[in-house]
């Protein structure tokens, strides 16, 4: 299961034992985790936003989570998912949303999210 980047934060901010992290645990299983080389930049983004070292933070989702490469097939078809996203009134989709989407389907992966904006889409799990 790929880990959208609102799954990854969730994980950092919620206490081992809260609701929130009961549910991604539960939702995960023992599936395998994934998450895009491109989110690595939004988790280190995130952390310096939030006073945390983005260092140990990379560090800590390459424990949990296999690191998949982008490569040119991912980058044409996440900017095709954007637009037809957009076309379909999620106006908030952005590209690295279509990056980690195609980052999934690319490995033949679900995407687990909190974000709303993947909804409608059969291989994404919102919770």
């Amino acid at each position: 299961m790929l880990l959208d980047t609102s799954v990854v934060v969730e994980i950092f901010r919620s206490p081992a034992g809260s609701a929130r992290f009961r549910k991604i645990v539960a939702e995960v299983g023992d599936e395998e985790t994934y998450v895009s080389m491109v989110q690595l930049a939004e988790i280190a983004d995130w952390a310096t936003k939030n006073g945390a070292p983005p260092q140990s933070r990379v560090d800590a989702v390459k424990e949990f989570a296999r690191i998949v490469p982008l490569d040119e097939r991912i980058c044409l078809n996440a900017s095709e998912i954007k637009h037809r996203r957009r076309n379909a009134e999620h106006g908030d989709f952005g590209l690295i949303d279509g990056i980690i989407l195609a980052t999934a389907r690319s490995i033949g992966q679900r995407v687990l999210t909190i974000d709303k904006d993947f909804s409608g889409e059969s291989d994404c799990l919102v919770i």
